[in-house]
């Protein structure tokens, strides 16, 4: 006779087995073929180099109805270019006239993206050793002063505890003939980390530290390392009366061409086989760089709490610049969203991009 604890393991095992079978026979959770369905169309995903590869919404899993209701509000909130780009396709692209494809315009502070990704690139390089250097490694009038406390890090988060008024960073810097020497002539208001302050003249000191760590203006620094090799062939970059680059302001491009950087960020730092800037780079860049403002990652705008943009997943992030000017990144839903025009003061971010987000259907 076999014994009754025997029987009841037998029982338990062939019950096991039928659990198992029946489970591996059972299709994913929904939850899990999304998430394998999306990571096989990023490995498919085309490189937007030489021009970008075109595709329907509903073929990249897309409503087009929901991309359609924000294309209707972006347009009735004097947009010029817009354009929405899924697993590295565009899916929707429209231009009020006479814009067209070829259009370019300023970005102005979508700039301080562009200046984050180049500091990244130089620390890459072992050109800048790290965000906590000193900046006046690169900046020899600081050495022995106040200024001295003021890292890389500072600067890219808005800590740097620089001199910024209205008048000082919109009016007084702009009618600077050398920009950058009004921006490190800027006297002291806080302690380096203490204040978080929105200030175009503390990056425009960004503009001095990729000089010297590069031995390029950022334009022509921007125009080898990066433009070249994501295909930004016609982009442009503003510079003041003495040459110096506007580092906080003024990137000019079309938007296919700001989409291939937002691309690029998609991609964490890579292009191709060519990593670009480093993945860890781009991690940190798009996440808060402080608790003074969770909303601001390095020279990046964040969505980290999703109470920014509350329709928007919480891992989206944008390059940001005046008269609504915005590059989106959404990497959990593999998007990349561009937005180009006109001032609009009833402009909503979360009213055009959470249609957008919402259009995705796996």
């Amino acid at each position: 006779m076999i014994p009754m604890r025997r029987i009841r393991t037998i029982s338990f095992l062939i019950l096991a087995a039928a659990l198992t079978a029946f489970l591996s026979a059972q299709p994913p959770r929904p939850d899990a073929r999304k998430l394998s369905d999306r990571l096989a169309a990023v490995r498919t995903a085309p490189w937007p180099t030489l021009e970008w590869a075109f595709s329907s919404p509903e073929a990249r899993d897309m409503d087009d109805a929901e991309l359609e209701r924000a294309f209707a509000y972006a347009e009735s909130h004097r947009s010029k270019a817009l354009l929405v780009t899924r697993h590295g396709y565009i899916v929707k692209e429209r231009y009020a006239y006479p814009w067209d494809r070829h259009s370019t315009n300023s970005g102005y502070s979508v700039a301080k993206s562009f200046t984050s990704c180049l500091i990244g690139m130089l620390i890459d390089e072992g050109k800048i050793a790290g965000l906590d250097q000193r900046a006046s490694d690169f900046i020899p009038q600081w050495r022995g002063t106040a200024h001295n406390a003021i890292t890389i890090r500072h600067l890219l988060s808005m800590t740097s505890g620089l001199y910024t008024t209205t008048v000082s960073d919109y009016l007084e810097l702009l009618a600077a003939p050398n920009q950058t020497l009004f921006a490190l002539n800027l006297p002291l208001e806080a302690s380096p980390g203490s204040h978080w302050e929105y200030s175009n003249a503390a990056v425009q000191v960004l503009s001095e530290v990729i000089l010297k760590a590069s031995g390029l203006q950022a334009k022509d620094y921007a125009r080898e390392r990066l433009w070249s090799v994501i295909g930004m062939w016609n982009a442009d970059w503003m510079t003041d009366d003495a040459g110096n680059t506007l580092t906080y302001q003024s990137v000019i491009a079309s938007a296919r061409e700001f989409a291939k950087f937002g691309y690029l960020f998609l991609r964490r730092g890579r292009w191709v086989s060519r990593q670009v800037v480093s993945a860890g780079w781009v991690d940190q860049s798009a996440v808060p760089s402080q608790n003074l403002n969770r909303r601001y990652g390095f020279l990046w705008w964040t969505n980290a709490d999703g109470d920014f943009w509350v329709d928007v997943p919480a891992d989206a992030y944008a390059a940001v610049g005046a008269f609504n000017q915005r590059i989106y990144v959404v990497p959990s839903l593999d998007l990349v969203v561009v937005r180009l025009g006109e001032e609009d003061f009833q402009w909503s971010d979360n009213a055009f991009l959470g249609p957008v987000c919402k259009a995705v259907i796996r």
